[in-house]
């Protein structure tokens, strides 16, 4: 049995796929509580909970975690979240000045994207110039499918895979290690020494929640094809299944 989860800005789906049956049995779907149009990270992982023990709290061996990756996660020091968490255009400015700075030939060849308004690497140039104080007390980013699966792991910091890292804009595409032009340009004088995620082998269980291995989480738009809510619970529960050994 494989947990499925799918958060998205506005809701979270959880259900449990048979691996034997080759079946998702029942689905719980809860919204989120919005401010604004933004949540807290906190939110996602109460509405986990609280959907497990609708489902009955079962038995599983592993947990897949599948997020949005078009938002930004902001830690303290303490790894607690500094804000809610937002998903709109207003750091697309912030892209086409990176663009601007560094050429989106550049930045594909080097980081694997070309900034748009939904990249990390954006809203932090945005988070930089337009709220200092929340810029000051930062001290850790992550996009939501790290931050959903480090925690629910119980790890105190976050872990991203190489496939994941990418959508940051902020690590090497060639080797996966954090690209000093591309934080010099958002801060030079930053810390940023701890301050994204390790990039860890995505078939590797990086925890434990209930008993079950979980694995790095993994962004939503891979699955999001399928309408139905328990065919996205079955194909991202059956992506994991491919790493138990």
């Amino acid at each position: 049995m494989i947990a499925g989860i799918d958060v998205s800005l506005a809701s979270t789906t959880v259900g449990v796929f048979d691996d034997t049956r080759r079946e998702v049995g029942d689905v719980v779907t809860i919204e989120h509580e919005l401010e604004d149009g933004e949540v807290s990270p906190l939110e996602w992982l109460r509405v986990i909970d609280q959907a497990w023990s609708r489902l009955g709290n079962p038995v599983i061996s592993a947990v897949g975690v599948a997020a949005f990756a078009s938002g930004l996660v902001v830690l303290d020091s303490a790894g607690r979240p500094v804000r809610a968490v937002w998903d709109d255009e207003r750091s697309e400015p912030d892209a086409g000045w990176c663009r601007k700075k560094l050429a989106p030939e550049w930045w594909e060849s080097e980081t694997g994207i070309v900034p748009e308004a939904r990249h990390a690497v954006t809203k932090m140039s945005w988070l930089h110039r337009s709220e200092a104080e929340t810029w000051s007390r930062a001290a850790g980013f992550a996009l939501p499918f790290d931050f959903v699966a480090s925690r629910m792991a119980g790890l105190d910091s976050i872990v991203t895979s190489s496939t994941g890292s990418i959508g940051y804009g902020l690590y090497r595409s060639a080797d996966h290690v954090v690209h000093s032009d591309v934080t010099t340009l958002i801060d030079t004088n930053r810390d940023w020494s701890r301050a994204l995620p390790r990039v860890v082998d995505e078939d590797e269980p990086i925890g434990h929640w209930k008993g079950a291995s979980v694995f790095v989480g993994i962004d939503r738009d891979r699955f999001v094809n399928s309408v139905a809510k328990p065919q996205v619970v079955r194909d991202i529960a059956m992506h994991f299944e491919s790493f138990l050994k």
